[in-house]
């Protein structure tokens, strides 16, 4: 059998008709399509040697009576054959006018037929010069002559150059990308990109690798997109996003850039959604040339392969997604009275923000409390659980004592008090029948699986009991919980769902498609945000009122809440500031303590307001009138979506001014974006930590259930990702999320150099006296004893005095000495996990293994017996250490010692690193490679133990001549706060 040349036959005009529709050139057509009818078709179809035959060749009756439906007619296409010397490919697609059904396995007609006994290949559609042209222009890579001279064509140029290539499902999307000038290869089926290898019961026994067809295209460098066709059912969906994620992985894997474009809907293919841009662009325009309206549906795919997301962006962004299918669907600005049938037990709501989700949350409590059923409100935030307690009318934890109703309507708490311990003496087993609210539920569940605040002191017990209550809850026959967010995701529902148990329950999901038209938002760029401040400074004398977000508070960051409120009320003396952060509201004597549950009346007091993250969830600023603008400055510590839930405070739509920092620096874990990555990496640390400690403190440690709640690490594991992603690229990730929340961008106007030159140096001046100010506080603070401590600690309201006190009695029980404005500003510096790896590495060496199994003993012993991996890995050194010492870095710790990068040492320490640099980056969460010259190294790990090597200067002959570094020791007192540990562990 050969290879039959298509490029000269016809066809018939619907087969013409249904590839034009498909917005294909007609030349593409003509050059790889053909009409076919009769028994033809058998000898296109049924080539393959491993069909069995009769004794006279014919085939058997059982395949002709199988294929006896092509003799009816239909359309054949195949292309070129990139493996074999570019001639056309004897492997195909035909397309029967009458398809035949299969019933029994997929319940559908067959659509297409492929050669059968075949492994399925990849269309290479032949193409006319002129779209070659085309495709040349659009990727900006010139056709030389000596490309036009060779005899291969078209796909030999594509593979020579380099040229970016777009794979989709289905050969007619192929031909319809070609016209519009993209190099689009085509497959027949979304899995058929690749292969996994199987034994004859189809058990998987090899890892999934590309087609030939496709790695024959997948060289280093080259630039892949897949656009693989829109589905609405959710198996459907699951299986397109598999089979994108192993195929992306592949390409990445060979070195190939990989982007993912979802294409909108309804159309469900790339040829569906250009012909009904086309189709759309013709009628509006009346009519005019063909031409014209075929450039609008070009022109919107475009718009699509340019915003199209990097392969590690796209499949963390599938955890952000909700896919479960929605019972209710709105498109409305507010929710107003929905119903909810009383059989549903989890009601997960997802509607944009100020769209009226807590007075909807109103109504379901007041509904809950007419059914005798009390009422469980579980924040993240304190101020943020009262505010919606209030809103409710039930009491928040706090009240609860002191209330006539004390907890017969329920009470509010946050996730960190569900422990019996805490001050609601949490027990799940109270709840049953009755209704648990989770609101910002994406958050809260963030919060109780990463933070390092309180809840990590007993989050074994809160996620035993945070179990146990949905277990509770959903088993009683008038339980419900409520799971309410704008980003609510699968990844929230399947949460809740795995925490059930066998306990099964189906979401009832009310999803509000309404997209508000947020307004302008102004974007500034710079390493910094003092053109944000200088344009902040032009507006205000202009009148009106500002509010300005920040991501940090503390008085060291130039750009947080107290260095900019000091900058501020230097240069604008007359006006009236409001500083909110979490100092602020819970400082008795300052104007913002406890503003979060009445905020509207108080911020229309205000000039100024400039906030923290404490504004960044649930809280709704609903003034109208007040502010002109809002400003925001994101420096990457919080996630993505946290820095536009702080600008979405303000629900009236003003115009938005942002800073934001390129990439971020609030990553998780290993910073891996790749949930097995991320997750191994947690494995392989605990095993690591466990065996370590069994083998240095001769303890039995195999009593520790270290697959503690799976369920909850994999959500963990989801989350991170996510972050770890965005962190990448981070002003990208803030963005792009905005635009979807319905801001129009705007690149702001520059600002002359000199005047912002003159905010930077104002705010650092601002930011250094208030710092020296509260580390000189602290220093003359009154020295406490251990009783007023423990009380200040369990204070919530604190005055400035009481925290400088607290915070003095902190780095006295810390260090170890006295406690001096010096040390204070090296504290808030991040000098303390330095200054303690580098005492373990060395005098304290002896002493890291007691340290090591104490913090162990006492997670497991606080958890049952159960660890969560991320603390337990997390409060270990002794792996650290040792890795430090496989690496010999205390061989440039060695005082006097001249260092060269041509030193043999120095290059073995680097070979050693670059060797090891992902358990560097797993354990020091530093990044190594090749590029980097051995000092760098050596520089980025000595920085972990807060040291540095000096320059010497440039030593050597002539033409070889070298920098010299060598290591002088630090005088910074940690020799006084070394002996003082020494002592404790003596």
């Amino acid at each position: 059998m050969y290879a039959i040349d298509i490029s000269s036959t016809s066809f018939q005009p619907e087969h013409l008709t249904e590839w034009l529709s498909s917005s294909v050139d007609k030349e593409i057509i003509e050059l790889n399509v053909i009409s076919l009818s009769g028994t033809t078709p058998y000898e296109y179809l049924l080539y393959s040697p491993n069909i069995s035959r009769r004794n006279d060749g014919r085939l058997r009756d059982g395949d002709l009576k199988k294929y006896r439906h092509i003799e009816y007619g239909g359309w054949w296409c195949n292309g070129i054959d990139p493996l074999n010397d570019y001639e056309p490919m004897m492997w195909g697609c035909f397309k029967p006018d009458k398809p035949r059904g299969d019933y029994e396995k997929i319940h559908k007609f067959i659509k297409y037929e492929h050669p059968p006994k075949e492994a399925t290949r990849a269309f290479f559609l032949q193409v006319p010069k002129r779209i070659w042209e085309k495709v040349s222009e659009r990727y900006g890579i010139p056709i030389t002559e000596e490309d036009w001279q060779q005899e291969h064509g078209f796909w030999y140029w594509v593979w020579r150059r380099n040229v970016p290539v777009i794979i989709v499902e289905g050969a007619k999307k192929a031909g319809c990308l070609l016209t519009a000038g993209y190099a689009a290869i085509a497959i027949p089926g979304v899995n058929g990109g690749y292969r996994t290898p199987k034994d004859k019961e189809s058990n998987i026994i090899g890892k999934p690798y590309l087609i030939p067809d496709l790695k024959h295209f997948a060289s280093p460098d080259r630039a892949i997109t897949i656009c693989f066709d829109r589905d609405n059912k959710p198996e459907t969906v699951k299986n397109v996003r598999t089979a994108i994620n192993q195929t992306g992985k592949l390409f990445s894997q060979s070195g190939c850039s990989v982007k993912v474009i979802d294409l909108p809907g309804p159309s469900k293919g790339v040829d569906d959604f250009i012909f009904a841009q086309n189709e759309t662009a013709a009628h509006e325009e009346a009519f005019p040339q063909q031409a014209t309206a075929n450039s609008k549906g070009e022109d919107a795919f475009e718009a699509l392969y340019n915003k199209a997301e990097s392969l590690e962006m796209w499949t963390v962004k599938l955890f952000t997604l909700l896919t479960y299918q929605p019972a209710i669907t709105l498109d409305q600005k507010f929710l107003g009275k929905i119903s909810t049938p009383d059989s549903e037990k989890l009601i997960i709501l997802k509607s944009a923000k100020g769209t009226g989700k807590t007075e909807w949350l109103t109504d379901e409590v007041a509904k809950a409390h007419e059914q005798n059923r009390r009422v469980l409100i579980i924040t993240h935030r304190i101020q943020l659980g009262e505010a919606l307690c209030k809103r409710f009318g039930v009491n928040y934890v706090t009240e609860v004592r002191s209330s006539g109703t004390g907890d017969l309507l329920g009470y509010g708490v946050c996730i960190d008090s569900l422990h019996h311990h805490s001050q609601a003496r949490f027990n799940p087993s109270d709840w049953y029948n009755d209704t648990v609210i989770i609101d910002e539920c994406d958050q809260v569940f963030w919060h109780l699986l990463n933070s390092s605040t309180e809840v990590a002191k007993h989050r074994v017990s809160i996620l035993k009991n945070l179990k146990l209550l949905i277990q509770n809850v959903l088993s009683s026959p008038l339980g419900k919980i409520y799971l309410a967010s704008a980003d609510v995701s699968d990844c929230d529902a399947d949460y809740v769902l795995s925490l059930a148990g066998e306990i099964k329950v189906k979401p009832f999901v009310i999803l509000n498609n309404y997209r508000p038209i947020s307004g302008k938002c102004y974007n500034y760029d710079g390493t910094n945000p003092k053109n944000l401040i200088a344009a902040l400074d032009k507006a205000i004398p202009n009148g009106g009122h500002h509010l300005l977000c920040c991501s940090a508070q503390k008085a060291k960051s130039k750009w947080g809440t107290q260095a900019l409120e000091e900058r501020f009320r230097r240069k604008f003396p007359h006006l009236r500031i409001l500083r909110i952060d979490s100092e602020s509201v819970a400082d008795p004597s300052h104007p913002a303590y406890g503003c979060i549950a009445h905020l509207n009346s108080i911020l229309a007091e205000y000039d100024l307001v400039i906030a923290s993250p404490s504004l960044e969830t649930g809280v709704s600023i609903d003034i109208k009138g007040h502010f002109n603008a809002v400003w925001g400055i994101f420096q990457g510590v919080q996630s993505a979506s946290s820095a536009r839930q702080m600008l979405a405070r303000l629900r009236e739509t003003v115009d938005r001014h942002i800073w934001v920092r390129n990439c971020g620096m609030g990553f998780i874990g290993n910073g891996a974006a790749s949930l097995g990555v991320l997750l191994a990496s947690q494995h392989a640390a605990t095993r690591a930590n466990i065996a370590l400690l069994s083998q240095a403190d001769n303890a039995d440690y195999s009593c520790i259930d270290q697959n503690f709640q799976p369920e909850s690490l994999q959500t963990w594991g989801k989350r991170a990702c996510v972050i770890n992603a965005q962190m990448r690229c981070y002003r990208e990730s803030v963005l792009q999320g905005l635009e979807e929340d319905g801001y129009t961008i705007i690149d702001a106007e520059a600002v002359e150099e000199e005047e912002s030159d003159r905010v930077f140096v104002s705010v650092k001046a601002a930011s250094v006296e208030l710092h020296e100010s509260e580390c000189r506080a602290v220093e003359t603070a009154k020295d406490i004893s251990e009783a007023e401590f423990k009380k200040l600690q369990d204070k919530r309201a604190k005055t400035s005095t009481e925290r400088q006190e607290e915070r003095k009695a902190v780095l006295k029980e810390r260090y170890g000495i006295d406690v001096t404005a010096s040390l204070v500003w090296k504290d808030d510096d991040g000098w303390y996990p330095q200054l303690r790896l580098h005492y373990f590495l060395t005098l304290g060496r002896e002493h890291l293994i007691e340290r090591d199994a104490k913090t162990a003993k006492a997670q497991i012993e606080a958890g049952d017996n159960a660890i969560w991996k991320p603390d337990f890995n997390r409060g270990q050194l002794l792996p650290v250490v040792l890795l430090l010492e496989n690496l010999k870095i205390s061989y440039f710790l060695t005082p006097g010692v001249m260092f060269r990068r041509s030193d043999p040492q120095v290059q073995q320490f680097k070979a050693l690193a670059v060797q090891h640099r992902y358990i560097i980056r797993n354990y020091l969460g530093v990044s190594i490679s090749s590029r980097l010259g051995a000092i760098t190294i050596a520089q980025k790990i000595l920085s972990k133990l807060g040291l540095k090597l000096s320059y010497v200067g440039r030593f050597g002959s002539r033409g070889n001549r070298e920098r010299v570094y060598r290591f002088i020791k630090p005088e910074d007192k940690r020799d006084d706060i070394f002996a003082a540990w020494k002592k404790r562990y003596a």
